[in-house]
């Protein structure tokens, strides 16, 4: 297939292969902001925003991202595979997330001493910093039974909004809007 794009004014290409940037048009739309945490892996929150998809054809390209007129970060436009479309802002400084603990307990049952169980619990605490109420998403990599002989339990408190967060099996998230100055808990069972 091809794509055209109309550039609104003449532009002057050099033929010494310098590379031209020129703006092709520009999409403003309202973002949902969150602070989005996986605690196992970091224990820092960042800022993301999800909005839709931008109607027409972008092409690939440099992406630079800037947060309150101060520039964040740069990365690489590719059309996202989804309808909704994720650019992080960096850390939220201003949510604390702590990870408490993990409990791993392990014993075996059955006749002979043939079936052997283990259960893990995490818990996680948030903290909201702010003077506003702010989204918060945590993120869980719950286990998942590759064998058919493997049979995993798992209990949530609260629920998670998600089980198969981004359609990836095992991977729960929790999304609750956090009042400023308060702290909210989560917590997960597996057997």
């Amino acid at each position: 297939f091809a794509t055209e794009f109309a550039v609104p004014q003449s532009i002057d290409v050099p033929s010494n292969g310098q590379r031209v940037t020129m703006a092709l048009g520009q999409y403003e739309e309202t973002a949902r902001l969150a602070a989005r945490t996986s605690p196992r892996v970091d224990p820092s929150a960042f800022l993301v925003a999800e909005l839709a998809q931008p109607a027409g054809v972008w092409p690939a390209g440099p992406l630079q991202l800037y947060r309150d007129g101060n520039f964040v970060g740069s990365g690489q436009w590719m059309t996202p595979n989804d309808a909704r479309l994720t650019l992080s802002f960096g850390r939220d400084e201003l949510v604390r997330v702590q990870a408490e603990p993990e409990r791993d307990n392990q014993g075996t049952g059955g006749f002979a001493g043939t079936r052997a169980e283990r259960k893990v619990q995490r818990g996680y605490v948030v903290e909201n910093r702010h003077r506003t109420p702010v989204t918060v998403q945590v993120l869980e990599a719950a286990p998942v039974s590759v064998d058919e002989q493997v049979r995993v339990a798992a209990q949530f408190s609260p629920q998670p909004g998600e089980l198969a967060w981004n359609k990836q099996p095992g991977l729960a998230m929790w999304s609750f809007d956090l009042e400023a100055g308060k702290t909210a808990r989560v917590a997960a069972d597996y057997t």
